[in-house]
């Protein structure tokens, strides 16, 4: 018997039963100042190579070109940036909030 998996996928947002939106984005930006002040962006650059198959055109020959083209395999330099604290100013983040009486609820649907 096969049981069909059900994926919810969530929206989560901060609640407090006696607050407005914009004390909400009054105290998430406080948080956010304290998490920045204590985990300024720390960014590192990394290079990742790919190998993938690239279009090359060449002297169509019964031997080493029949078709009047070839794939070979080349590689790609990719750069990518991440914030080795970002992690923290996240937990940070969230501490506060919960200090000031704020929660996370998750949504699985649209509210009304």
């Amino acid at each position: 018997m096969i049981i069909p998996a059900l994926f919810l996928n969530g929206c989560v947002q901060w609640e407090r039963n006696d607050a407005s939106n914009t004390l909400w984005q009054a105290e998430y930006a406080k948080c956010k100042e304290r998490a920045y002040q204590r985990f300024p962006p720390d960014v590192v650059k990394d290079v990742e190579v790919e190998y993938g198959d690239q279009y090359v055109p060449c002297k169509k020959n019964k031997k080493t070109c029949p078709d009047g083209h070839r794939y070979e395999s080349r590689p790609t330099l990719r750069t990518l940036h991440s914030d080795n604290n970002k992690d923290a100013r996240n937990a940070i983040i969230k501490s506060c909030m919960y200090e000031k009486g704020w929660y996370e609820k998750v949504y699985y649907w649209p509210r009304s």
